[in-house]
């Protein structure tokens, strides 16, 4: 885990072993000064031939005001594409100055050959899953584990989602093994898949954001900033992001998947 300025699931067992590895780590305390954000980075992992790892940015008082990942240009070149359609995750923990935020973890994901050919998501992607619930909550999203049946049809309230967003699949049978129920921008139908932010929910939970994109759209190297839907009322007290940005850092030659302007909320 470093600190910098900034310059302007089939589910792999090493992939989720090195991802543990990760959440145990804590981060060294950043000195701050001059006015300047510093960035703290998570410790990398492997992803495709290459590396991906989180990091938090902070103001000059320490306070987080964004979350993201980073993921290398070798890396997301070299992601499989076999016969078979597979969903490969990696874990990756958030160093310790994330505590503030509301998020807990952040999984990134390769669909070799996407999935859910209704909404237009069957074609190569990557999901990165900003989690608001713990690794053990996530691994409970599972048929076999009792009282599933209870919460998996179990929604939240509307108010705790953006409005315009609506549940993918039927919550009982369309709720995805150690994820959860995806909700969709009911106001991109009709959209071309290339990129979209997803939400997700478990036992009446609020529990992820997603931003999902294409490979064939981060090979173009975007440069994407745009506002986050905001619900009505949170279900957790922290820092949530107002802003999300899917760029490209030619000077590291990384992609950049960021949740900005952390904003406090309280839970009501």
């Amino acid at each position: 885990m470093g600190i910098r300025l900034p310059k302007r699931r089939t589910r792999r067992a090493v992939a989720v072993s090195v991802g543990v590895c990760a959440l145990l780590t804590t981060a060294t305390t950043a000195a701050h000064g001059g006015g300047l954000p510093t960035v703290v980075d998570g410790d990398p992992i492997a992803f495709g031939g290459g590396s991906a790892h989180t990091y938090v940015t902070l103001d000059d008082t320490g306070s987080p005001t964004a979350v993201g990942v980073r993921f290398d240009a070798v890396a997301l070149d070299s992601l499989p594409i076999g016969p078979l359609p597979t969903t490969d995750d990696f874990v990756l923990g958030l160093p310790g100055q994330a505590d503030a935020t509301v998020f807990d973890h952040v999984t990134l994901d390769w669909n070799s050959h996407g999935h859910d050919a209704q909404h237009g998501f069957d074609v190569p992607h990557v999901d990165v899953h900003f989690y608001m619930v713990d690794t053990a909550t996530v691994d409970t999203i599972d048929p076999f584990v009792p009282g599933y049946l209870e919460k998996a049809p179990r929604l939240p309230d509307p108010k705790y989602l953006p409005e315009g967003y609506e549940p993918g699949n039927d919550p009982l049978f369309g709720t995805v093994p150690r994820m959860g129920l995806h909700w969709l921008d009911g106001t991109q139908h009709d959209h071309r898949f290339t990129e979209t932010v997803l939400h997700g929910t478990w036992d009446g939970r609020h529990i992820f954001v997603e931003p999902m994109m294409t490979r064939e759209w981060l090979q173009s190297r975007p440069e994407l900033h745009e506002e986050l839907g905001q619900p009505a009322a949170y279900q957790y007290t922290g820092l949530y992001p107002t802003t999300y940005s899917v760029t490209w850092d030619d000077a590291e030659q990384e992609y950049v998947v960021e949740l900005g302007g952390l904003t406090p909320r309280e839970a009501s």
